[in-house]
């Protein structure tokens, strides 16, 4: 399935194209290297916000998007004098993937 990793929060604005574009790259590699779907990463952590009990696999998703995330951060705050800023991935469907996407939620 296609995907589109976003870098969001509330300090996003304040990141160059440069380093927007290493952020996802860096979540990227993380992604690829744990052969995880970023979307069932995604839906995993939205399950456990929701105190939902989660199965092992949902829980390695888990971490995968920790991990993801923790590099996209880095990847982006490179360089910046204060890492107190609220950077985070988010990751949707590309279209024509979105109605698959809504079924796994159901």
């Amino acid at each position: 399935m296609s995907f589109i990793i976003s870098i969001e929060g509330e300090h996003a604005s304040l990141a160059s194209e440069d380093e927007v574009a290493a952020g996802i790259a860096a979540a990227r590699e993380v992604f690829a290297r744990n052969e995880a779907d970023p979307l069932a990463c995604q839906l995993a952590v939205e399950k456990m916000e929701k105190d939902e009990l989660l199965n092992r696999e949902e829980a390695l998703l888990c971490l995968i998007w920790d991990e993801a995330e923790e590099a996209a951060f880095r990847a982006v705050t490179l360089g910046w004098l204060s890492r107190s800023v609220d950077i985070k991935i988010a990751v949707r469907a590309e279209a024509g993937a979105e109605a698959l996407a809504a079924r796994l939620t159901h």
